[in-house]
């Protein structure tokens, strides 16, 4: 699939076409931050900021959901097809926790239908990141600032010009009548790739950590580690790859729907048993969990660390738990054997 050049008009012209077919979902400014709006025009659009407040996992996995309703004895299992939907601006990190949700959502059997319908009627457009902000740290955990996993399209901007690259072929019909990108182009967006891999310097060894791990369930430095978390559940709900929810039936006017809604495993209740009997009961149990599930359990499920290094967590978190702080301690304090 060639490269595509595209002008900042020629750009905005796409998604004006893209919001009049599909809906058209980008990063808003909200106040002081930006988030995933629908949006009905590029002049609603506002990329300055590096990442948005939420990540974009709303696109296959939203907050709120419902799965089926009824009335009485009557059961309407059935859903209604979702509209076809457009995310553009979805940093490379975002792309990437997409491309994880649709994977551990499809691994089960039965694979989950609502994710899978969702992915069908989505296109995805990445804005890779040239400047990554201090929180960042992609690199570390096998993505990169211009990666194309998760995404159809990876837009790579240029100083007032685009440069388009197709990964599937949703994304080489948008940009198909687009020129080819010349040479100087892709010469420039290499320049700018490595500059921003540059400004990321951290790695993290996971493979080694997800032994150590594997190793040190009960290791005495989680009672360290947990001190400062309020189980708030912030890092969770603003993770691109945090996958748990609760289902809650709901009823409303005589109809009842059952709707699945985002949880989070650091909320005490979340692992309480039908029995009453709760396996994470202290905070302890619950910070460890979170970091068991991101660097060894998907790992076994999925095959990856579920963090993209999107740093969302080091912004928000309360407590001022730095992830990256925590993994490097844990590499240094768990034992090799």
């Amino acid at each position: 699939m060639n490269p595509r050049a595209a002008t900042k008009q020629q750009l905005d012209a796409l998604l004006d076409r893209l919001a009049g077919t599909a809906a058209l979902y980008a990063p808003a400014r909200v106040r002081n931050w930006t988030e995933f709006r629908r949006v009905h025009s590029y002049r609603e659009i506002d990329l300055t900021r590096v990442n948005t407040k939420q990540p974009a996992k709303a696109a296959l996995f939203p907050q709120t959901e419902p799965l089926l309703r009824f009335a009485g004895n009557s059961t309407d299992a059935s859903t209604k097809p979702p509209t076809e939907q457009v995310w553009f601006g979805v940093r490379p990190c975002d792309a990437a926790g997409l491309a994880f949700l649709e994977k551990f959502f499809s691994g089960n059997s039965p694979a989950d239908p609502y994710v899978q319908a969702r992915r069908s009627h989505t296109t995805v457009i990445s804005l890779a990141c040239n400047e990554p902000a201090a929180t960042c740290f992609c690199l570390a955990v096998g993505g990169s600032p211009t990666g194309t996993r998760g995404t159809d399209l990876l837009v790579t901007d240029l100083d007032g010009r685009y440069l388009a690259e197709p990964v599937t072929g949703k994304g080489e019909t948008l940009v198909k009548d687009l020129p080819e990108a010349s040479p100087a182009d892709i010469a420039t967006k290499r320049k700018l790739a490595e500059k921003a891999a540059a400004a990321i310097t951290l790695r993290i060894d996971t493979a080694t950590l997800k032994k150590k791990l594997d190793r040190s369930f009960e290791h005495p430095t989680w009672e360290t580690l947990c001190l400062p978390c309020v189980n708030c559940g912030a890092c969770t709900f603003l993770c691109p790859t945090c996958h748990c929810f609760d289902v809650t039936d709901e009823t409303r006017r005589g109809q009842t729907a059952r709707i699945r809604v985002w949880d989070s495993c650091q909320f005490c209740l979340y692992s309480r048993h039908a029995s009453g009997h709760n396996p994470r009961v202290t905070p302890r149990s619950r910070y460890r969990n979170r970091v068991m599930d991101k660097f060894s359990y998907t790992v076994d499920m999925v095959g990856k660390v579920s963090c993209v290094g999107c740093g969302r967590c080091i912004i928000e978190c309360p407590s001022a738990i730095d992830i990256r702080e925590t993994v490097t301690a844990l590499v240094q304090a768990l034992p090799e054997e």
